[in-house]
């Protein structure tokens, strides 16, 4: 089912199989993280702006400033540069699932102040890029996180289980590995 964009799973919404109704799910899920008091998240509910995601992608770092990495001033074209380190959610769109990856990701704030964005992110394309443990230096937003997550009704899926080949024939609208579908390919794709 899930491989066709249809929702599964016995958790409220996923069980109404309404897309619309996930989709704010989730979204409260993301507000519900950001009220946290040392973390902020970003997410990228568009599909990547083209295509489908099967998941969204949260992006998640100290608020206090510590995440960032490299901050410089790019004066050809008027804007302030930072790298920030932090951690990456995607939440399935067709399962009460989730897994947890590390990024470091390039943030933009123009001269203004007024105009922000990100750019220039990694994705989770591979099961190799799925960390069971949190980084040293987010443990207890990872923990805090994850607690939401579970209390949510989500189940944190480990690198073990979705490294497994997937058991059965299939053609799966995706970029990555077209030949050596694994369990995460059913879960976590996008397509162009």
């Amino acid at each position: 089912m899930m491989i066709s964009e249809e929702p599964i799973g016995g958790l409220y919404p996923y069980n109404t199989k309404d897309k619309q109704q996930i989709e704010i799910y989730i979204q409260d899920l993301f507000y519900t993280i950001n009220r946290s008091k040392s973390i902020k998240c970003e997410a990228i509910f568009d599909h990547y702006g083209s295509g489908y995601a099967s998941y969204v992608d949260f992006f998640c770092y100290k608020k206090d400033g510590s995440s960032v990495i490299n901050e410089s001033y790019i004066e050809k074209d008027s804007l302030i540069s930072i790298q920030i380190e932090g951690f990456v959610i995607y939440i399935s769109r067709l399962a009460p699932v989730a897994i947890f990856g590390t990024d470091i990701r390039h943030k933009a704030i123009l001269d203004n102040g007024k105009d922000e964005f990100f750019s220039g992110m990694g994705m989770i394309s591979h099961p190799n890029g799925i960390i069971n443990e949190p980084p040293r230096h987010m443990v207890n937003e990872f923990q805090e996180i994850k607690e939401k997550l579970i209390s949510a009704g989500y189940y944190i899926l480990n690198k073990d289980y979705l490294s497994q080949p997937l058991p059965f024939e299939t053609k799966i609208q995706t970029f990555t590995r077209p030949n050596q579908y694994t369990i995460f390919d059913a879960f976590f794709y996008w397509k162009d």
